[in-house]
């Protein structure tokens, strides 16, 4: 029970202000149990939420019904209840409904290294991963940095990322990381990809063998594409004579980078199956080649940042002046947690902040700022184009795999509910996140992670990270102030 002891605490004129009771949720465990065992076409109505479409044609509603049928989103609209029939019915009234997140750039492999180094530039940063943790990882390794990037991409409302997974040291590498992908239940796109400076001969010709043992269907979670860091014409070829997708880390970190991507571009490998990572300090030719050739690319705002990329803010402007589609990426865990949430709220503030300073410097055609719309889009839409996956996900979109996030607004920094689109890009954090479906399923249910012995799981990413500061001769000091965590 709530004690109020200020008279301000009352209205003035004595009047009462109204208790708002809390949602009955004595029904939970029946609703997850039958989502759990239920029959694969047995449909689904979320049912009262405030809907976030992110598809023009269907719209937003303040109130509105979700119907899944089949993993697949079957209808939108005010009250469904009359084409619901037996359907597990998920009260959504105090919630947001929004598609899943998509973020179009992380390196899932690192997981297990999360918080160890708040502090890197990028050098170090290569020097902590790929020369320094990296060479000790074995496959079990791999699965186990996946797979808890993965949990933590679900708990907060990802439903799909691009796994840059560029530490295929042998096919056994690469195995575990798509099985930790398989076995978190996310959409996952697998770009497989090598550690700089390691010599890996059975790369990229094992990624044949690798789409043959995985990734058979094509209707699937988990699909497959290439990841370099330095642009290859070997690769690039590979993978336009395989059918196979590239994402790049692209940046001035290649030397002579436009006349590279031109001479790319000359030999008919610049596709519109490439996405492009950060592209922070490209020249105007290099940004004129992507556009020019159909390429999606990816802003990281927290990354730039923190490992000191370019100017330390990503080039959304020019994205923008070119009218590409971006998608959102947080990049790695090492110095900061994975979190869509805080990749909209630092593009949007930090964008605002930059185009005021301009406009006070009497600049002359200074861009708008961005809305919350649009790094709304960035989160889910864009991210979708960059994995090559916007005909199934990326938005609420009747024919869709129902990838589809809830997010509370009862909870004491979303309530009230004024603002849909201001509460999930400006106030929410992944503690909000209430339930995720992905394809129908469920993997988190009123704040919970489902099916998940988060005890056994958090087990194995501790023994992980153990092992590996052994093998390099280190041990994790919990109470550094000073970079990274770790002494040695």
């Amino acid at each position: 029970m709530t004690t109020f002891t200020s008279h301000y605490a009352t209205p003035e004129g004595g009047a009462t202000a109204p208790v708002l009771a809390a949602r009955d949720r004595s029904e939970d465990a029946a609703v997850l149990t039958s989502l759990r065992s239920a029959d694969a076409e047995r449909a689904i109505l979320i049912r009262g939420g405030t809907i976030l479409s992110q598809d023009p044609a269907v719209g937003d509603f303040a109130s509105g019904d979700v119907l899944i049928r089949g993993g697949k989103i079957a209808e939108i609209g005010p009250d469904l209840a009359a084409q619901a029939g037996d359907a597990i019915v998920i009260d959504a009234s105090d919630a947001i409904v929004i598609p899943g997140f998509v973020d179009a750039h992380v390196h899932a492999w690192e997981g297990q290294l999360r918080s160890t180094a708040p502090v890197l530039d990028f050098p170090e940063y290569l020097g902590f991963t790929h020369f320094g943790y990296g060479p000790h990882y074995r496959p079990h390794d791999n699965y186990v940095g996946t797979l808890a990037t993965a949990l933590v991409a679900l708990n907060a409302g990802i439903t799909t990322f691009i796994d840059n997974s560029h530490n295929s040291r042998t096919p056994d590498h690469s195995n575990a990381a798509v099985e930790a992908l398989l076995d978190a239940g996310i959409r996952g796109v697998h770009a497989s990809g090598v550690p700089i400076g390691a010599e890996v001969p059975s790369w990229p010709a094992d990624v044949e063998r690798l789409r043959a043992e995985y990734f058979a269907s094509e209707d699937q979670l988990v699909t497959l594409r290439l990841m370099d860091v330095f642009p290859s014409a070997e690769v690039w070829e590979f993978a336009k004579n395989h059918g196979l997708w590239v994402s790049h880390e692209m940046g001035s970190h290649i030397e002579n980078v436009a006349d590279t991507l031109s001479d790319l571009s000359a030999k008919g490998l610049m596709t519109d199956k490439h996405t492009y990572n950060h592209g922070f300090d490209l020249p105007d030719k290099a940004w004129d080649l992507i556009a020019g050739s159909g390429g999606t690319v990816n802003v990281c705002p927290r990354s730039d940042a923190a490992f000191g990329l370019g100017s330390g803010f990503p080039p959304i402007d020019k994205v923008r002046e070119l009218g590409l589609r971006p998608g959102l990426s947080g990049d790695n865990e090492i110095s900061y947690g994975l979190n869509p949430f805080s990749e909209m709220q630092t593009l949007l503030n930090g964008h605002r902040g930059r185009t005021f300073e301009r406009i006070a410097a009497g600049e002359e055609g200074v861009p708008e700022h961005l809305s919350p719309a649009d790094v709304f889009e960035f989160a889910t839409m864009g991210g979708a184009v960059n994995a090559g996956l916007d005909a199934k996900t990326g938005s609420l979109t009747p024919g869709k795999d129902a990838d589809v996030v809830l997010i509370r607004t009862t909870d004491v920094n979303t309530a009230p509910l004024s603002n849909a689109l201001a509460t999930v890009t400006a106030f929410a954090h992944p503690g909000n996140v209430d339930t995720v479906f992905v394809a129908g399923q469920v993997r988190k249910f009123r704040g919970e992670l489902v099916g998940r012995d988060l005890g056994r799981i958090r087990g194995l990413i501790e023994a992980s990270r153990d092992y590996l500061f052994a093998a390099s001769g280190r041990r994790p000091d919990v109470l550094a102030r000073q970079g990274s965590t770790q002494v040695g």
